[in-house]
């Protein structure tokens, strides 16, 4: 009867984690939500003022856009338009790809950013590292590879947006969220740490501090799928990304 009474309810919180853990990604490869980006480039024209830069995006589904239903509501389309502010020409290449990790930027985007000698570069990369259960160690690496790489390499303003906390809380459950929260402070810090001494020639925005809160307040946060953001939040993390 002991052994009956233990095992009832250690059955029923192992049957709570695993269909918390499960329903969360399930629900995401359902709605399976696609950028909005049609292909990689875009010309920004501004009569109204001289010159051309070139800006390179690098990064996952959050610079793609996934969520947005308009390429006009998200980070990297707004961030070309605030240069184009300043720019005569602004010709933007987006090299984010969904699912993707620190590794692919070294793999995948890093060699053509080099190659195009950008003006500009935004980097918002890392969430897949924490989902797909990258060591600290392991993104440090990657990370301060990247980092290396762009400011020896290249000539860029860079900008380093560090990692929002993402996922509605009725989709993400104790202990999941917090498990999470945890994480994405951690990874947080290793930016923080890798951009520390560069100030010159990298921005670091605190997306992270910005957004916590407001991803828990602000209704229409997210997009259907629950985890990535809605178009309405990518402008709100377009404002806290362009303020300076």
């Amino acid at each position: 009867m002991r052994f009956i009474k233990f095992v009832f309810p250690a059955g029923l919180v192992l049957l709570y984690l695993y269909l918390s853990y499960a329903g969360f990604y399930n629900n995401m490869k359902e709605k399976n939500l696609q950028s909005v980006f049609k292909g990689n480039l875009m010309i920004f024209d501004n009569p109204d003022a001289g010159g051309s830069v070139k800006y390179v995006a690098l990064g996952d589904s959050l610079s793609a856009g996934v969520g947005s239903e308009s390429m006009e509501e998200t980070i990297v389309y707004l961030f070309a338009s605030e240069l184009s502010k300043t720019y005569g020409k602004v010709n933007a290449v987006n090299l984010a790809l969904p699912g993707g990790t620190t590794e692919d930027v070294i793999n995948d985007q890093l060699p053509f950013t080099i190659s195009e000698k950008p003006d500009y570069v935004t980097l918002l990369i890392g969430v897949n590292d924490i989902h797909n259960k990258r060591t600290e160690k392991d993104f440090r690496e990657n990370y301060s590879l990247i980092l290396n790489e762009l400011v020896s390499k290249t000539e860029a303003k860079i900008v380093v947006i560090n990692l929002p906390y993402l996922g509605a809380d009725k989709a993400i459950l104790p202990p999941y969220s917090w498990i999470l929260n945890s994480r994405t402070q951690k990874f947080n810090k290793v930016i923080s740490e890798l951009v520390t001494g560069n100030e010159s020639r990298i921005r670091l925005v605190d997306l992270y501090g910005k957004t916590y809160k407001i991803s828990k307040q602000v209704p229409g946060y997210y997009s259907s799928d629950l985890f990535h953001p809605s178009g309405k939040a990518y402008l709100l993390w377009s404002q806290f990304i362009n303020e300076n």
